[in-house]
């Protein structure tokens, strides 16, 4: 179900972009401060959600989160890669 926006309806966009994140880490916790997608820096004002799921021999920790200028996200942080992908974005 779409999220509501300032009154407009909003659509979520499947996306598998590499980025680079400052999170941090602590006992068990960890948390995304800000991330560099497309040139350009996001940093995460409200974390709104977040789990975590095996895929194979992977585990990914997923998080729905809101930035500084009320855009819709969900990262995901591959513990096996190390890395962490922008896996969906919420546009108008």
């Amino acid at each position: 179900m779409p999220y509501k926006k300032d009154s407009r309806r909003l659509m979520y966009q499947d996306m598998d972009d590499e980025i680079e994140v400052i999170a941090l880490f602590s006992e068990r916790a960890l948390k995304p401060c800000r991330f560099r997608w497309r040139g350009r820096v996001y940093k995460v004002e409200r974390i709104t959600g977040d789990w975590s799921s095996d895929v194979g021999e992977a585990k990914l920790h997923y998080f729905a989160l809101v930035d500084s200028t009320s855009n819709f996200f969900q990262l995901c942080y591959d513990e096996r890669s190390l890395s962490w992908r922008v896996a969906k974005v919420w546009v108008e």
